[in-house]
């Protein structure tokens, strides 16, 4: 096993004190570390640490570092809250915030789940698990998470396939979208497979109430538009006109 200092590891991950990492494996043969994390014990007397308050124990994976996949076993004290801490993640969530911030990233510029996987190490299983959390409403649109010191910020990522020039689909912005999915707009539709997609994408809608991953449903609607105008030209008529 190659050492490592566990001060700089805690550096590398971005990890405040009271936070400490308490020990760490790493197989450089399959790419991956396990990093275990957990509070700093207060000390009493003569700095004797006094005994660790109860806590659960929460696995994600977060953000690789080269070719490096990281698994952080976190001990929470019991009722703390983590909300806006980018190296934990939700209850129930295989990534970290920072790491579903990537992920969700790429999910609204269309990109499939295999390819996501592939772009960032990730298993389909994982992928597919955050992919219907977000679908049924048991996770939200994830937060941007925080650049390493000794990299870039990540370049935004698009708003949605643009249509090409002289389409007739309307602009992402339009708000004929938000009231073609919330059903207050009907259209006659001849293509089935847009029938099947807004039916997916209405009953999805009721589950969801985070505003980020209703948007991500908007794009996805919008997308199928752009890549299947020719198939689309009644459908489009009949926006034209509202």
């Amino acid at each position: 096993m190659i050492s490592m200092d566990k001060a700089l590891l805690r550096q590398l991950l971005l990890i405040e004190r009271p936070w400490e990492v308490r020990d760490y494996r790493l197989d450089v043969r399959k790419r991956r570390c396990d990093v275990w994390i957990g509070q700093a014990p207060e000390r009493g007397w003569f700095g004797r640490p006094k005994a660790a308050p109860a806590g659960e124990v929460a696995v994600w994976q977060h953000l690789a570092i080269g070719p490096i996949r990281f698994h952080l076993h976190v001990t929470q004290p019991l009722g703390f809250e983590s909300k806006g801490v980018g190296w934990m993640g939700e209850t129930g969530m295989p990534f970290t915030r920072a790491l579903a911030a990537r992920v969700f990233a790429l999910f609204g510029e269309g990109v499939p789940l295999q390819s996501v996987c592939a772009l960032l190490d990730l298993s389909l299983q994982d992928v597919w698990r955050y992919r219907y959390a977000l679908d049924t409403g048991r996770a939200g649109g994830a937060e941007p998470e925080p650049a390493r010191p000794t990299e870039p910020p990540p370049p935004a990522a698009a708003s949605a396939e643009p249509a090409p020039a002289g389409s007739a689909v309307p602009d992402v912005t339009d708000p004929v979208w938000l009231r073609l999915l919330d059903g207050d707009l009907s259209l006659d539709i001849k293509v089935l497979s847009l029938k099947l997609m807004l039916t997916k994408l209405r009953s999805q809608l009721d589950l969801i109430h985070d505003e980020e991953v209703r948007l991500l449903k908007l794009k996805e609607l919008h997308r199928y538009f752009v890549k299947n105008e020719r198939v689309l030209t009644h459908e489009l008529d009949q926006l034209r006109l509202v």
